[in-house]
């Protein structure tokens, strides 16, 4: 059986650019939605396959792990990370005002069922 588990995270496109290079390395399936402002977009990051409980929760560790590297990349070109992680029956989660483990523990709020 498939299962699959999607986040969408609302990002400046010029930030895209960022931060897709670090979660297609890290072997996630990504989608982008350019929204009606053109200067964002919504990268929907799906993690297929789930199949068992520890997989997907790997997955969710790694992609807080790429999310963080990118927040990390923008700090150090001396920018705000801006932007917002969004799934349905959960708060946004604002990547500019976040912590790493806010991040992490916003990934695992409701992790990815069998």
């Amino acid at each position: 059986m498939t299962h699959e588990h999607s986040i969408a995270i609302d990002i400046p496109a010029d930030e895209a650019d960022a931060l897709l290079p670090l979660l297609q390395q890290g072997g996630f399936t990504t989608q982008s939605i350019q929204q009606r402002d053109l200067d964002w977009q919504t990268i929907v990051v799906v993690i297929t396959d789930l199949g068992k409980i520890a997989g997907g929760l790997t997955a969710l560790i790694t992609l807080a792990e790429k999310i963080n590297a990118y927040r990390d990349s923008m700090r150090r070109q001396g920018k705000t990370p801006r932007g917002a992680l969004r799934r349905p029956g959960q708060p946004p989660l604002d990547l500019s005002l976040a912590t790493d483990r806010e991040v992490l523990e916003w990934l695992l709020k409701t992790p990815p069922q069998p």
